[in-house]
């Protein structure tokens, strides 16, 4: 399903609820504040008090090119392309398009936010170039786009960047991160974020089928691949073609240095049986938590305490047996929505403690199960590992979540692996409707980095 049809159907989703929510019980809850629809004097920018900065949790000696935060009172990381909160930030050189990252801070105290950027190999390492070599304008800038959130019972501070901007641009393309910094000092990190600079040099054509192998076919997805690359002088494609395929926007089950199965009139053909399959897993589970007055079909309780919504789900269960069955999703994605404010979504959006349960018999052995989607920033994040509840007999994760409509899936980790998998407790189907990000990366020698010259998407629902 692509972006902007599963956007029309959160959105009738949003319409519909109340609906929906009709047939669920009315909680007494009060609104935190006396709720009034804010004039346009106190929702602009406002004076904001000169506060000192406030230090991160962690200043390391930064080497990790991962979307990370820093800073535990940093919550609700989106990066997107300014055309859809469901789309990858890809945007091509030297055009219209933007990249947008939005992020709400916590801090009782609000904060001055500086941002750079950093050019990084195809597998996000740095590349070791000058600022000068990558981007015109200043090297670093402040973020100045920000808003206080009102009537929610969680205050925050709202905070959003576009770029390219009149103060920073790009010169070449490849894989990105931008930091987000202390003002005056660019290694106290608070914020790493991957986002991609394309020029559209190589046309990629593939499909997503089930597996050729037999053992397979009902449980794996292959993607086959075809390259051309007549507009682009390359001498040694085998050498210095690097493609990289992602399913869904996952980067622990990413496949990279792969080599084409062969060449022809230009064009690179990747069509192998093993080399780019995954696991098709399942359509991702669901809640609605855009309002906190009512209960929608997913959520088993809503109550007031320790100064905070609290949100449970309804208990889920293994779907590694069951049959598969079809139903639209947002492929991991969330969505800040709120049914209970007015048009400022990000700003009228509250904060509440959601508890996940997982009933599961016994431990499930050596390893670790996540929550795991784009709430964990697309990472099996320490956050999101659940703890075993033997009493229960279920997986516990709390955690703090912004009011929306939310994808997760659980996945398994075995101890000292690097991936995980969907199939132990969410089941695997090649039917399963998956999108893949395919990425074509030039390593040129005259630019002495990987210029990023192809990307697509596909999906096993192409037609």
């Amino acid at each position: 399903m692509n972006s902007a049809f599963r956007l029309l159907f959160i959105l009738l989703t949003v319409n519909g609820f109340s609906i929906i929510a009709s047939f669920g019980q009315e909680l007494n809850l009060s609104p935190p504040d006396s709720v009034q629809k804010p004039t346009k004097k106190n929702t602009k920018q406002r004076a904001r008090p000169n506060a000192p900065d406030v230090a991160p949790l962690y200043s390391p000696s930064f080497n990790d090119f991962t979307t990370r935060i820093f800073d535990p009172n940093i919550q609700t990381l989106i990066v997107h392309h300014s055309s859809s909160e469901l789309e990858m930030p890809v945007i091509v050189l030297r055009s219209n398009e933007k990249v947008v990252v939005r992020f709400d801070d916590l801090s009782p105290i609000p904060r001055d936010f500086g941002y750079s950027f950093e050019h990084c190999t195809y597998d996000w390492r740095s590349s070791e170039l000058q600022t000068m070599d990558f981007q015109t304008g200043f090297n670093s800038d402040v973020i100045n786009d920000y808003d206080f959130s009102f009537n929610t019972v969680v205050k925050y501070t709202h905070y959003r960047l576009e770029f390219p901007n009149d103060q920073i641009s790009f010169t070449r393309s490849g894989n990105y991160i931008v930091k987000i910094h202390a003002p005056n000092n660019p290694d106290q990190l608070y914020i790493v974020a991957r986002f991609m600079v394309l020029e559209p040099a190589a046309v990629i054509d593939g499909r997503v089928l089930p597996s050729r192998v037999v053992s397979d076919r009902d449980y794996r997805q292959e993607v086959n691949l075809e390259v051309n690359l007549s507009a682009i002088q390359v001498l040694s494609p085998y050498q210095d073609i690097e493609v990289v395929v992602l399913q869904n926007w996952r980067w622990d089950n990413k496949v990279s240095n792969i080599k084409p199965s062969f060449l022809k009139d230009q064009k690179l053909i990747y069509n192998y049986a093993t080399e780019l399959s995954f696991e098709g897993g399942n359509e991702f589970r669901f809640f609605d938590a855009k309002s906190l007055r009512y209960r929608s079909e997913r959520v088993a309780s809503i109550v007031m305490a320790d100064s905070m919504y609290q949100l449970a789900l309804a208990p889920d269960k293994s779907q590694a047996y069951r049959i598969y069955t079809f139903q639209n999703d947002l492929n991991g994605h969330f969505l800040i929505k709120n049914d209970d404010g007015f048009d400022q979504t990000h700003l009228e959006s509250d904060y509440f403690n959601v508890q996940f349960n997982l009933m599961v018999d016994a431990p499930l052995g050596n390893g670790d199960l996540y929550v795991f989607g784009q709430l964990s920033l697309w990472q099996l994040n320490s956050n999101y590992r659940m703890i075993y509840d033997p009493e229960l007999k279920a997986y516990r994760l709390n955690t703090a979540l912004k009011q929306g409509y939310y994808n997760y899936q659980y996945i398994w980790r075995y101890a000292k692996q690097q991936q995980g998998s969907a199939d132990r407790l969410e089941g695997g189907h090649s039917q399963t409707e998956n999108e893949y990000h395919v990425f074509v990366y030039f390593k040129d020698p005259s630019a002495f980095s990987h210029r990023l010259v192809g990307y697509k998407v596909l999906s096993n629902f192409d037609k």
